[in-house]
């Protein structure tokens, strides 16, 4: 099963998830995020498995996402 390899990620990882996802279960994106060590767990608002544009969810996804990734390169350096 997937779930018994979380623990091996070592690279760093964020995991965000929307709240009402019609598609994947909120509870799994959470699990995700608890079973990979270090890892970064975001709830997004919206229904959708898809960020779309004009969403406000959009928005904290982009933000969460470049956030990140300044952070992880100044860890690098």
């Amino acid at each position: 099963m997937l779930s018994a390899l979380l623990s091996q990620v070592k690279a760093p990882t964020l995991v965000m998830h929307a709240r009402n996802d019609a598609r994947v279960p909120f509870e799994l994106g959470r699990r995700m995020a608890a079973g990979i060590p270090g890892a970064r767990f975001v709830p997004l608002e919206s229904p959708n498995h898809i960020m779309l544009e004009g969403e406000p969810a959009l928005e904290r996804f982009l933000e969460r996402i470049e956030s990140f990734y300044r952070a992880e390169t100044r860890a690098l350096t």
